[in-house]
Protein backbone atom coordinates (compact mmCIF):
# COMPACT_ATOMS: atom_id res chain seq x y z
CA UNK A 1 0.00 0.00 0.00
CA UNK A 2 2.00 3.18 -1.05
CA UNK A 3 1.63 6.40 1.33
CA UNK A 4 -0.42 9.12 0.89
CA UNK A 5 2.08 11.88 -1.41
CA UNK A 6 1.50 14.41 1.45
CA UNK A 7 2.05 11.70 4.17
CA UNK A 8 5.16 12.56 6.84
CA UNK A 9 7.09 9.79 6.52
CA UNK A 10 9.98 8.61 9.27
CA UNK A 11 13.51 10.76 8.77
CA UNK A 12 16.64 8.88 9.68
CA UNK A 13 17.88 9.98 13.77
CA UNK A 14 20.44 12.19 13.86
CA UNK A 15 23.34 10.36 15.74
CA UNK A 16 25.90 11.89 18.18
CA UNK A 17 29.76 10.91 18.01
CA UNK A 18 31.12 9.35 21.75
CA UNK A 19 33.96 11.33 22.33
CA UNK A 20 35.99 11.30 25.79
CA UNK A 21 35.79 14.74 26.98
CA UNK A 22 32.68 17.51 26.58
CA UNK A 23 33.14 19.91 24.33
CA UNK A 24 35.04 23.70 25.64
CA UNK A 25 34.15 26.34 23.08
CA UNK A 26 31.01 28.51 24.01
CA UNK A 27 29.18 27.38 21.10
CA UNK A 28 27.56 24.30 22.43
CA UNK A 29 23.85 23.28 24.37
CA UNK A 30 24.63 21.03 26.72
CA UNK A 31 21.23 18.06 27.71
CA UNK A 32 21.61 15.58 29.83
CA UNK A 33 21.91 11.94 28.14
CA UNK A 34 18.22 10.27 28.76
CA UNK A 35 18.56 6.50 29.81
CA UNK A 36 15.71 5.64 27.19
CA UNK A 37 14.47 4.57 23.70
CA UNK A 38 14.78 6.95 20.99
CA UNK A 39 11.58 7.66 19.84
CA UNK A 40 10.43 10.31 16.85
CA UNK A 41 6.83 11.74 16.86
CA UNK A 42 5.20 12.07 13.16
CA UNK A 43 1.96 14.54 14.08
CA UNK A 44 -0.08 15.38 10.93
CA UNK A 45 -3.93 15.68 10.63
CA UNK A 46 -4.80 15.25 14.37
CA UNK A 47 -3.13 11.91 14.51
CA UNK A 48 0.16 11.14 15.27
CA UNK A 49 2.84 8.09 15.23
CA UNK A 50 5.48 6.63 17.00
CA UNK A 51 8.87 5.47 15.90
CA UNK A 52 11.98 3.34 17.07
CA UNK A 53 15.32 4.57 15.97
CA UNK A 54 14.88 1.79 13.39
CA UNK A 55 12.38 3.04 11.62
CA UNK A 56 9.39 0.65 13.43
CA UNK A 57 6.43 1.93 14.22
CA UNK A 58 6.13 1.28 18.11
CA UNK A 59 2.81 3.37 18.40
CA UNK A 60 0.99 0.74 20.17
CA UNK A 61 3.11 1.20 22.81
CA UNK A 62 3.19 4.24 23.30
CA UNK A 63 -0.50 5.03 22.92
CA UNK A 64 -0.97 7.73 25.71
CA UNK A 65 2.22 9.82 24.24
CA UNK A 66 0.55 9.66 20.62
CA UNK A 67 -2.95 10.72 22.21
CA UNK A 68 -0.95 13.52 23.82
CA UNK A 69 1.13 14.18 20.87
CA UNK A 70 -2.28 14.01 18.70
CA UNK A 71 -3.32 17.20 20.65
CA UNK A 72 -0.83 19.35 20.33
CA UNK A 73 -1.80 22.85 18.37
CA UNK A 74 -0.10 21.95 15.17
CA UNK A 75 -1.53 20.77 11.63
CA UNK A 76 2.29 18.61 11.13
CA UNK A 77 5.34 18.08 13.02
CA UNK A 78 7.78 15.67 13.37
CA UNK A 79 9.35 15.63 16.79
CA UNK A 80 12.78 13.79 17.95
CA UNK A 81 12.91 13.02 21.46
CA UNK A 82 13.58 10.09 23.99
CA UNK A 83 10.83 7.72 25.70
CA UNK A 84 11.95 7.69 29.46
CA UNK A 85 10.37 6.39 33.24
CA UNK A 86 11.65 8.92 36.07
CA UNK A 87 12.24 6.57 38.63
CA UNK A 88 11.56 7.39 42.68
CA UNK A 89 15.03 9.86 42.72
CA UNK A 90 13.38 11.32 40.13
CA UNK A 91 15.91 10.52 37.07
CA UNK A 92 15.47 8.46 33.97
CA UNK A 93 15.65 4.68 35.19
CA UNK A 94 16.02 2.07 32.31
CA UNK A 95 14.85 -0.67 34.17
CA UNK A 96 11.61 1.18 35.31
CA UNK A 97 10.92 1.85 31.69
CA UNK A 98 11.17 -1.72 30.54
CA UNK A 99 8.67 -2.76 33.20
CA UNK A 100 6.29 0.26 31.81
CA UNK A 101 6.51 -0.53 28.23
CA UNK A 102 3.80 -3.48 29.21
CA UNK A 103 1.21 -1.13 29.58
CA UNK A 104 0.95 1.23 26.56
CA UNK A 105 -1.54 3.63 28.87
CA UNK A 106 0.96 4.21 31.80
CA UNK A 107 0.87 7.56 32.84
CA UNK A 108 4.66 7.06 34.00
CA UNK A 109 5.63 6.89 30.35
CA UNK A 110 7.16 10.25 29.05
CA UNK A 111 8.50 11.37 25.80
CA UNK A 112 11.33 14.28 26.66
CA UNK A 113 11.49 16.47 22.99
CA UNK A 114 14.75 17.77 22.45
CA UNK A 115 14.30 18.21 18.47
CA UNK A 116 11.79 19.77 15.81
CA UNK A 117 12.21 18.55 12.58
CA UNK A 118 9.17 20.00 10.77
CA UNK A 119 6.47 22.12 11.93
CA UNK A 120 3.31 23.03 9.52
CA UNK A 121 4.58 21.91 6.46
CA UNK A 122 7.97 23.23 7.04
CA UNK A 123 10.97 21.15 6.91
CA UNK A 124 13.13 22.81 9.20
CA UNK A 125 16.03 20.81 9.60
CA UNK A 126 18.40 23.29 7.89
CA UNK A 127 17.42 25.74 10.46
CA UNK A 128 20.13 25.97 13.60
CA UNK A 129 19.82 23.86 16.53
CA UNK A 130 19.16 26.97 18.46
CA UNK A 131 15.84 27.98 16.77
CA UNK A 132 14.28 24.60 16.53
CA UNK A 133 14.83 24.39 20.24
CA UNK A 134 12.65 27.44 20.44
CA UNK A 135 10.09 26.66 18.16
CA UNK A 136 9.95 23.65 20.13
CA UNK A 137 9.85 25.08 23.37
CA UNK A 138 7.04 26.97 22.12
CA UNK A 139 4.64 24.02 20.67
CA UNK A 140 4.78 22.42 23.65
CA UNK A 141 3.98 25.33 26.21
CA UNK A 142 0.95 24.15 27.27
CA UNK A 143 1.48 20.41 26.81
CA UNK A 144 0.90 17.38 30.02
CA UNK A 145 4.31 16.52 31.50
CA UNK A 146 3.46 12.96 29.08
CA UNK A 147 5.49 15.50 26.76
CA UNK A 148 8.33 17.23 28.30
CA UNK A 149 10.62 19.94 26.61
CA UNK A 150 14.70 18.84 27.32
CA UNK A 151 16.14 21.72 28.66
CA UNK A 152 19.43 22.54 27.76
CA UNK A 153 22.43 24.79 29.42
CA UNK A 154 24.63 26.74 27.66
CA UNK A 155 27.51 27.10 30.19
CA UNK A 156 30.97 25.09 30.60
CA UNK A 157 30.68 21.41 29.22
CA UNK A 158 33.26 19.93 31.44
CA UNK A 159 30.79 21.34 34.60
CA UNK A 160 27.39 20.23 33.18
CA UNK A 161 28.85 16.57 32.65
CA UNK A 162 30.71 16.63 35.97
CA UNK A 163 27.27 17.55 37.44
CA UNK A 164 25.40 14.96 35.17
CA UNK A 165 28.10 12.22 36.67
CA UNK A 166 26.95 13.36 40.30
CA UNK A 167 23.80 13.18 39.91
CA UNK A 168 23.98 9.74 38.53
CA UNK A 169 23.22 10.51 35.30
CA UNK A 170 24.69 8.29 32.22
CA UNK A 171 26.08 11.22 30.79
CA UNK A 172 25.32 14.20 28.03
CA UNK A 173 25.26 15.45 24.74
CA UNK A 174 26.39 18.64 23.54
CA UNK A 175 25.23 20.06 19.84
CA UNK A 176 26.86 23.04 18.34
CA UNK A 177 23.90 26.14 18.76
CA UNK A 178 23.78 26.77 14.82
CA UNK A 179 24.43 23.38 13.74
CA UNK A 180 21.40 22.30 11.17
CA UNK A 181 20.16 18.32 11.66
CA UNK A 182 21.26 15.87 9.72
CA UNK A 183 20.77 12.33 10.21
CA UNK A 184 23.62 9.56 10.83
CA UNK A 185 26.50 9.95 13.14
CA UNK A 186 27.67 13.55 13.06
CA UNK A 187 30.68 15.19 14.96
CA UNK A 188 27.75 18.83 15.53
CA UNK A 189 26.42 16.44 18.58
CA UNK A 190 29.11 14.54 21.02
CA UNK A 191 27.98 12.11 23.40
CA UNK A 192 30.19 11.88 26.69
CA UNK A 193 29.07 8.94 28.89
CA UNK A 194 29.56 8.84 33.10
CA UNK A 195 28.84 5.07 32.75
CA UNK A 196 29.75 2.26 30.54
CA UNK A 197 26.60 -0.11 29.13
CA UNK A 198 25.89 -2.37 26.94
CA UNK A 199 23.71 -5.08 25.67
CA UNK A 200 24.66 -8.58 25.98
CA UNK A 201 22.85 -12.10 25.51
CA UNK A 202 22.00 -14.64 28.78
CA UNK A 203 23.37 -17.68 28.93
CA UNK A 204 22.19 -18.71 31.93
CA UNK A 205 20.14 -17.51 35.47
CA UNK A 206 20.83 -18.70 38.92
CA UNK A 207 17.40 -19.53 41.01
CA UNK A 208 16.51 -17.65 44.00
CA UNK A 209 16.33 -20.70 46.09
CA UNK A 210 12.63 -20.93 47.79
CA UNK A 211 11.84 -18.32 46.25
CA UNK A 212 7.93 -17.85 45.70
CA UNK A 213 7.19 -17.04 42.72
CA UNK A 214 9.66 -18.12 41.19
CA UNK A 215 12.81 -15.70 40.30
CA UNK A 216 16.64 -15.04 39.34
CA UNK A 217 19.25 -14.37 42.02
CA UNK A 218 21.11 -13.85 39.22
CA UNK A 219 22.35 -13.71 35.49
CA UNK A 220 25.12 -15.16 33.71
CA UNK A 221 26.11 -13.10 30.46
CA UNK A 222 28.07 -14.36 27.20
CA UNK A 223 29.39 -11.67 24.60
CA UNK A 224 30.38 -12.86 20.62
CA UNK A 225 34.00 -13.12 19.45
CA UNK A 226 33.55 -13.66 16.36
CA UNK A 227 31.17 -17.06 15.50
CA UNK A 228 31.99 -17.88 19.40
CA UNK A 229 30.05 -16.78 22.48
CA UNK A 230 32.15 -16.50 25.44
CA UNK A 231 31.76 -16.15 28.84
CA UNK A 232 31.20 -12.44 29.65
CA UNK A 233 30.62 -12.29 33.43
CA UNK A 234 27.54 -12.42 35.98
CA UNK A 235 25.29 -9.96 37.26
CA UNK A 236 24.19 -10.02 40.89
CA UNK A 237 22.47 -7.07 41.56
CA UNK A 238 20.38 -4.27 39.58
CA UNK A 239 17.19 -6.70 40.32
CA UNK A 240 13.87 -5.61 42.00
CA UNK A 241 11.62 -8.77 43.02
CA UNK A 242 9.35 -8.22 40.16
CA UNK A 243 11.94 -7.47 37.66
CA UNK A 244 13.48 -11.07 38.68
CA UNK A 245 10.22 -12.66 38.61
CA UNK A 246 9.42 -11.45 35.08
CA UNK A 247 13.17 -12.27 33.56
CA UNK A 248 12.34 -16.08 35.36
CA UNK A 249 9.34 -16.37 33.34
CA UNK A 250 10.87 -14.94 29.70
CA UNK A 251 13.51 -17.03 30.12
CA UNK A 252 11.64 -20.62 31.36
CA UNK A 253 10.63 -21.78 28.10
CA UNK A 254 15.07 -21.58 26.66
CA UNK A 255 16.17 -23.78 29.16
CA UNK A 256 18.71 -26.21 27.80
CA UNK A 257 20.72 -29.08 29.37
CA UNK A 258 23.82 -27.63 28.40
CA UNK A 259 26.06 -24.54 28.34
CA UNK A 260 25.77 -22.83 24.89
CA UNK A 261 29.38 -21.06 25.33
CA UNK A 262 31.86 -22.23 23.02
CA UNK A 263 34.55 -22.86 25.90
CA UNK A 264 32.64 -24.34 28.68
CA UNK A 265 33.16 -23.06 31.96
CA UNK A 266 32.03 -24.69 35.64
CA UNK A 267 29.09 -23.00 37.01
CA UNK A 268 27.35 -26.14 39.19
CA UNK A 269 24.59 -23.54 40.41
CA UNK A 270 23.78 -22.28 36.51
CA UNK A 271 20.29 -23.15 34.74
CA UNK A 272 21.73 -23.15 31.13
CA UNK A 273 19.37 -21.18 28.61
CA UNK A 274 19.38 -20.75 24.60
CA UNK A 275 21.03 -17.59 24.30
CA UNK A 276 18.04 -15.74 22.41
CA UNK A 277 16.89 -12.63 25.12
CA UNK A 278 19.32 -9.27 25.46
CA UNK A 279 19.81 -7.59 28.79
CA UNK A 280 21.21 -4.54 28.94
CA UNK A 281 24.13 -4.26 31.34
CA UNK A 282 25.78 -1.49 33.30
CA UNK A 283 29.64 -1.89 34.33
CA UNK A 284 32.73 -0.24 35.71
CA UNK A 285 35.03 -1.72 32.96
CA UNK A 286 35.87 -5.10 31.27
CA UNK A 287 39.18 -7.33 31.93
CA UNK A 288 41.22 -8.00 29.00
CA UNK A 289 39.64 -11.71 29.30
CA UNK A 290 36.56 -9.79 28.71
CA UNK A 291 34.63 -10.25 31.60
CA UNK A 292 32.49 -7.41 33.12
CA UNK A 293 33.82 -5.45 36.00
CA UNK A 294 30.74 -4.66 38.60
CA UNK A 295 28.22 -5.76 36.05
CA UNK A 296 24.73 -4.47 37.05
CA UNK A 297 21.32 -5.83 35.26
CA UNK A 298 19.43 -2.86 33.95
CA UNK A 299 16.69 -4.15 31.68
CA UNK A 300 16.09 -6.77 28.80
CA UNK A 301 15.55 -5.22 25.69
CA UNK A 302 12.38 -5.80 23.95
CA UNK A 303 14.05 -2.80 20.84
CA UNK A 304 16.43 -4.85 19.90
CA UNK A 305 16.74 -7.52 17.64
CA UNK A 306 18.03 -11.24 19.06
CA UNK A 307 20.91 -13.10 17.57
CA UNK A 308 20.73 -16.90 18.00
CA UNK A 309 23.70 -18.77 19.11
CA UNK A 310 25.17 -20.47 16.15
CA UNK A 311 25.57 -24.08 16.44
CA UNK A 312 28.83 -26.12 15.84
CA UNK A 313 29.35 -27.60 12.40
CA UNK A 314 29.71 -31.85 12.52
CA UNK A 315 31.19 -31.17 9.27
CA UNK A 316 34.34 -29.20 10.56
CA UNK A 317 34.69 -31.94 13.50
CA UNK A 318 35.00 -34.39 10.45
CA UNK A 319 37.55 -32.43 8.88
CA UNK A 320 40.16 -32.23 11.75
CA UNK A 321 39.80 -36.11 12.10
CA UNK A 322 41.22 -36.21 8.28
CA UNK A 323 44.60 -35.11 8.29
CA UNK A 324 47.92 -35.53 10.97
CA UNK A 325 48.00 -31.94 12.89
CA UNK A 326 47.40 -32.48 16.74
CA UNK A 327 43.84 -31.06 17.44
CA UNK A 328 45.79 -29.46 20.47
CA UNK A 329 47.50 -27.12 17.36
CA UNK A 330 44.29 -26.37 15.54
CA UNK A 331 42.61 -22.86 16.97
CA UNK A 332 40.95 -22.83 13.84
CA UNK A 333 40.74 -25.12 10.56
CA UNK A 334 40.34 -23.50 7.27
CA UNK A 335 38.77 -26.36 4.71
CA UNK A 336 38.78 -24.17 1.63
CA UNK A 337 42.29 -22.83 2.06
CA UNK A 338 44.88 -22.93 -0.80
CA UNK A 339 48.44 -22.36 0.17
CA UNK A 340 51.45 -21.02 -1.95
CA UNK A 341 54.51 -22.62 -2.44
CA UNK A 342 57.43 -22.38 -0.15
CA UNK A 343 59.56 -21.16 -3.14
CA UNK A 344 56.69 -18.41 -3.72
CA UNK A 345 56.29 -17.40 -0.20
CA UNK A 346 60.26 -17.07 -0.08
CA UNK A 347 60.21 -14.80 -3.21
CA UNK A 348 57.47 -12.95 -2.53
CA UNK A 349 58.90 -11.91 1.02
CA UNK A 350 62.35 -11.03 -0.87
CA UNK A 351 60.57 -8.57 -3.00
CA UNK A 352 58.23 -7.01 0.09
CA UNK A 353 60.08 -7.23 3.16
CA UNK A 354 61.60 -3.74 3.65
CA UNK A 355 57.51 -2.65 3.26
CA UNK A 356 56.22 -5.51 5.00
CA UNK A 357 58.37 -4.87 8.36
CA UNK A 358 57.01 -1.35 8.65
CA UNK A 359 53.45 -3.13 9.80
CA UNK A 360 54.44 -6.73 10.72
CA UNK A 361 57.81 -5.83 12.30
CA UNK A 362 57.92 -6.13 16.14
CA UNK A 363 54.80 -7.29 17.15
CA UNK A 364 53.90 -10.64 18.49
CA UNK A 365 51.78 -12.72 15.57
CA UNK A 366 48.78 -14.70 15.51
CA UNK A 367 50.06 -17.43 12.40
CA UNK A 368 48.22 -19.72 10.34
CA UNK A 369 50.08 -22.59 8.77
CA UNK A 370 50.01 -25.25 6.25
CA UNK A 371 51.33 -28.76 7.10
CA UNK A 372 50.34 -32.19 7.14
CA UNK A 373 47.85 -31.41 4.06
CA UNK A 374 46.02 -28.91 6.31
CA UNK A 375 45.97 -25.17 6.47
CA UNK A 376 44.82 -23.78 9.89
CA UNK A 377 45.31 -20.73 13.18
CA UNK A 378 47.53 -22.11 14.91
CA UNK A 379 47.77 -22.59 18.70
CA UNK A 380 49.26 -23.91 21.65
CA UNK A 381 53.02 -25.46 21.33
CA UNK A 382 54.88 -24.78 18.33
CA UNK A 383 56.81 -26.44 15.59
CA UNK A 384 60.80 -25.92 15.62
CA UNK A 385 61.61 -22.06 15.86
CA UNK A 386 64.74 -21.17 13.79
CA UNK A 387 67.26 -18.77 15.32
CA UNK A 388 66.24 -15.58 13.17
CA UNK A 389 62.80 -15.58 14.67
CA UNK A 390 62.00 -14.26 17.92
CA UNK A 391 60.29 -15.65 20.93
CA UNK A 392 58.43 -13.48 23.69
CA UNK A 393 56.87 -15.49 26.81
CA UNK A 394 53.73 -14.23 27.74
CA UNK A 395 50.85 -14.16 30.15
CA UNK A 396 47.42 -16.25 28.42
CA UNK A 397 44.64 -15.02 28.89
CA UNK A 398 43.49 -18.10 29.88
CA UNK A 399 46.33 -18.38 32.37
CA UNK A 400 49.70 -19.84 32.26
CA UNK A 401 52.45 -18.72 29.86
CA UNK A 402 52.77 -19.00 26.49
CA UNK A 403 55.09 -18.43 23.77
CA UNK A 404 54.31 -15.63 20.79
CA UNK A 405 57.35 -15.08 17.94
CA UNK A 406 58.10 -11.67 16.52
CA UNK A 407 60.57 -10.58 13.70
CA UNK A 408 62.45 -7.86 12.81
CA UNK A 409 63.98 -8.55 9.64
CA UNK A 410 64.00 -10.92 6.32
CA UNK A 411 65.27 -13.38 8.04
CA UNK A 412 62.79 -13.79 10.35
CA UNK A 413 60.34 -13.77 7.62
CA UNK A 414 62.06 -16.42 5.99
CA UNK A 415 62.71 -18.53 9.65
CA UNK A 416 58.59 -18.33 9.60
CA UNK A 417 58.41 -20.13 6.70
CA UNK A 418 60.41 -22.96 7.68
CA UNK A 419 57.38 -22.93 10.59
CA UNK A 420 54.95 -23.81 7.55
CA UNK A 421 53.90 -20.48 8.34
CA UNK A 422 51.49 -18.78 5.65
CA UNK A 423 49.68 -15.74 7.33
CA UNK A 424 50.80 -13.02 9.92
CA UNK A 425 48.36 -11.60 12.00
CA UNK A 426 50.10 -9.20 14.30
CA UNK A 427 48.97 -8.16 17.72
CA UNK A 428 48.05 -4.19 18.11
CA UNK A 429 50.71 -3.90 20.71
CA UNK A 430 54.49 -4.09 19.73
CA UNK A 431 57.14 -6.44 22.03
CA UNK A 432 58.17 -2.86 23.96
CA UNK A 433 54.66 -2.75 25.36
CA UNK A 434 52.33 -5.93 24.85
CA UNK A 435 49.94 -4.71 26.96
CA UNK A 436 48.93 -1.79 24.98
CA UNK A 437 47.52 -0.93 21.77
CA UNK A 438 48.76 1.67 19.68
CA UNK A 439 46.23 1.37 17.06
CA UNK A 440 42.81 0.24 16.56
CA UNK A 441 41.44 -1.62 13.81
CA UNK A 442 37.74 -2.21 12.40
CA UNK A 443 37.17 -4.91 9.91
CA UNK A 444 34.23 -4.36 7.32
CA UNK A 445 33.04 -8.21 6.24
CA UNK A 446 30.06 -8.09 4.30
CA UNK A 447 28.09 -10.75 4.30
CA UNK A 448 25.98 -12.87 1.55
CA UNK A 449 24.61 -10.53 -1.33
CA UNK A 450 26.05 -7.82 -0.19
CA UNK A 451 27.69 -5.23 -3.34
CA UNK A 452 31.13 -3.93 -3.33
CA UNK A 453 29.57 -0.41 -3.25
CA UNK A 454 27.73 -0.95 0.19
CA UNK A 455 31.47 -1.66 1.59
CA UNK A 456 33.38 1.34 0.28
CA UNK A 457 30.24 3.30 1.10
CA UNK A 458 30.63 2.14 5.04
CA UNK A 459 34.69 2.75 4.64
CA UNK A 460 33.97 6.03 4.14
CA UNK A 461 31.12 6.66 6.62
CA UNK A 462 33.69 5.12 9.00
CA UNK A 463 36.41 7.13 8.21
CA UNK A 464 34.22 10.34 9.03
CA UNK A 465 33.30 9.09 12.54
CA UNK A 466 37.13 8.05 13.29
CA UNK A 467 37.40 11.93 12.00
CA UNK A 468 35.32 12.94 14.62
CA UNK A 469 36.93 11.64 17.24
CA UNK A 470 40.32 13.12 16.37
CA UNK A 471 41.57 9.48 15.14
CA UNK A 472 43.25 9.50 11.54
CA UNK A 473 42.60 6.57 9.69
CA UNK A 474 43.75 4.40 6.52
CA UNK A 475 42.51 1.76 4.64
CA UNK A 476 43.86 -2.27 3.88
CA UNK A 477 42.56 -4.66 1.93
CA UNK A 478 42.21 -7.45 3.16
CA UNK A 479 42.94 -9.94 -0.14
CA UNK A 480 39.57 -11.28 0.60
CA UNK A 481 35.91 -9.31 0.90
CA UNK A 482 36.55 -6.83 3.04
CA UNK A 483 38.30 -3.51 4.23
CA UNK A 484 40.12 -3.03 7.24
CA UNK A 485 40.20 0.63 8.85
CA UNK A 486 43.74 1.31 10.41
CA UNK A 487 43.98 4.42 13.36
CA UNK A 488 47.35 4.43 14.69
CA UNK A 489 46.63 6.17 18.74
CA UNK A 490 48.35 8.94 19.59
CA UNK A 491 48.22 8.06 23.18
CA UNK A 492 48.67 3.86 23.68
CA UNK A 493 46.01 2.42 25.99
CA UNK A 494 44.65 -0.43 27.63
CA UNK A 495 43.76 -3.18 25.44
CA UNK A 496 40.46 -3.46 27.45
CA UNK A 497 40.02 0.23 26.74
CA UNK A 498 40.57 -0.20 22.49
CA UNK A 499 38.19 -2.54 22.41
CA UNK A 500 35.89 -0.59 23.77
CA UNK A 501 36.59 2.57 22.04
CA UNK A 502 36.34 0.35 18.32
CA UNK A 503 33.16 -0.71 19.79
CA UNK A 504 31.59 2.74 20.25
CA UNK A 505 32.88 4.15 17.01
CA UNK A 506 31.02 0.67 15.10
CA UNK A 507 27.63 0.96 17.37
CA UNK A 508 27.55 4.49 15.53
CA UNK A 509 27.07 3.30 12.02
CA UNK A 510 25.24 0.12 13.39
CA UNK A 511 22.78 3.21 15.13
CA UNK A 512 22.64 5.35 12.19
CA UNK A 513 21.57 2.23 9.83
CA UNK A 514 20.68 -1.70 11.52
CA UNK A 515 19.73 -3.00 8.85
CA UNK A 516 22.68 -2.46 7.00
CA UNK A 517 25.09 -2.97 9.32
CA UNK A 518 25.73 -5.49 12.69
CA UNK A 519 28.43 -5.98 15.19
CA UNK A 520 27.42 -10.19 15.23
CA UNK A 521 28.89 -12.62 13.03
CA UNK A 522 25.82 -14.84 13.14
CA UNK A 523 25.72 -15.67 9.65
CA UNK A 524 22.16 -15.58 9.35
CA UNK A 525 22.03 -12.04 10.67
CA UNK A 526 24.77 -11.09 8.52
CA UNK A 527 22.83 -11.43 5.34
CA UNK A 528 22.77 -8.70 3.42
CA UNK A 529 24.54 -6.48 6.07
CA UNK A 530 28.16 -5.84 6.53
CA UNK A 531 29.31 -6.64 10.12
CA UNK A 532 31.42 -3.82 11.91
CA UNK A 533 33.98 -6.68 13.35
CA UNK A 534 35.65 -4.57 16.44
CA UNK A 535 36.98 -7.52 18.59
CA UNK A 536 40.22 -7.10 15.97
CA UNK A 537 41.05 -5.18 19.02
CA UNK A 538 41.76 -6.66 22.59
CA UNK A 539 44.86 -8.64 24.35
CA UNK A 540 46.09 -11.14 21.72
CA UNK A 541 43.58 -10.49 19.34
CA UNK A 542 44.22 -9.63 15.63
CA UNK A 543 43.60 -8.79 12.22
CA UNK A 544 45.92 -10.13 9.14
CA UNK A 545 48.61 -7.96 8.55
CA UNK A 546 49.35 -5.36 6.09
CA UNK A 547 51.10 -7.79 3.14
CA UNK A 548 50.82 -10.89 4.46
CA UNK A 549 49.70 -13.54 2.12
CA UNK A 550 46.13 -15.09 2.31
CA UNK A 551 45.55 -18.87 1.66
CA UNK A 552 43.20 -18.09 -1.04
CA UNK A 553 42.77 -18.87 -4.57
CA UNK A 554 45.02 -16.59 -6.63
CA UNK A 555 47.42 -15.86 -3.51
CA UNK A 556 46.08 -12.51 -3.46
CA UNK A 557 47.79 -10.60 0.02
CA UNK A 558 46.89 -7.80 1.97
CA UNK A 559 48.08 -4.35 1.29
CA UNK A 560 47.52 -0.49 2.38
CA UNK A 561 45.99 1.60 -0.07
CA UNK A 562 45.14 4.83 -0.20
CA UNK A 563 41.28 6.74 0.53
CA UNK A 564 41.52 7.92 -3.57
CA UNK A 565 41.83 4.70 -4.45
CA UNK A 566 39.31 3.15 -1.80
CA UNK A 567 36.96 5.96 -3.32
CA UNK A 568 38.01 4.77 -7.08
CA UNK A 569 36.87 1.30 -5.80
CA UNK A 570 39.56 -0.76 -5.64
CA UNK A 571 38.45 -4.51 -5.29
CA UNK A 572 39.82 -6.36 -2.02
CA UNK A 573 41.98 -8.79 -3.65
CA UNK A 574 43.80 -6.38 -6.10
CA UNK A 575 47.31 -7.63 -5.10
CA UNK A 576 48.48 -10.71 -5.12
CA UNK A 577 52.08 -12.93 -4.27
CA UNK A 578 52.82 -12.19 -8.07
CA UNK A 579 51.98 -8.44 -8.57
CA UNK A 580 52.03 -6.86 -4.64
CA UNK A 581 52.97 -3.66 -6.21
CA UNK A 582 50.48 -2.99 -8.91
CA UNK A 583 46.61 -3.38 -8.31
CA UNK A 584 44.83 -5.80 -10.96
CA UNK A 585 42.93 -2.92 -13.31
CA UNK A 586 39.55 -4.47 -12.88
CA UNK A 587 36.97 -3.85 -10.76
CA UNK A 588 34.66 -4.92 -7.54
CA UNK A 589 31.24 -6.61 -8.55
Amino acid sequence: MRRPKDQLAFIEFQSPTLVENAPKDDDWLHEIKYDGYRTELIVQGGAARAFTRRGYDWSHRYKRIVQAAANLSAKSAILDGEVVVLGKTGLPDFQALERELGNPDSPKLMFFAFDLLHLNGRDLRQRPLIERKAALHRLLLETTPTLTYAEHLEISGNDVFDHACRMGLEGIVSKRAESPYRSGVQASWLKVKCVKSDTFPIVAFVEKLGAQPRRIASLYIGRWEGDRLLYAGKAQSGYTLEAARRVRERLDPLIISKSPLSEPIKKPKATWVRPEVLAEMQFSGVTDRGILREAVFKGLRKDLHVIPAKPPSPSKRRLESQHGVPRENILQLLPDAVAPSKEELAGYWQRVADRALVHLGRRPLKLVRHAFGATFYHKGPLPPIPASVHQLRVQKREGGEGVRVWVDDLNGLLGLLEMDTIELHPWNATVDDIEHADRLVLDLDPGESVPWDAVIEAALSLRGILEATGLESWPKLTGGKGVHLMAPLAAMMTHDRARQLARSLAQCLVDVDPDRYLLSADPVARRGRIFLDYLRNGRGNTAVGAFSPRARLGFPITHPVTWKQIEAGIHADAFTLAHPFKASPKKAA
